[in-house]
């Protein structure tokens, strides 16, 4: 599990190096969609090999609850 932790982290540092100074700007949206694809796949291979039930047993354990 912390290896999908750190995957995630990864990913997450690797999208805001993507963001642009001008959302507003048609690059910015042309990235925007191909961002949302790619996201889309993402999730599904994630929730393919890891899931639901087992990703809320993972949240709840990370996540103090108050």
């Amino acid at each position: 599990m912390k290896e999908l932790l750190t995957e995630i982290d990864n990913l997450i540092s690797l999208l805001e190096a993507e963001i642009p100074a001008n959302p507003a700007s048609p690059k910015a949206e042309r990235l925007e969609a191909r961002l949302a694809k790619d996201m889309r796949a993402y999730f599904r291979q994630l929730s393919d090999a890891l899931p639901w039930g087992e990703i809320e047993a993972l949240y709840y354990k990370k996540v103090k609850q108050e």
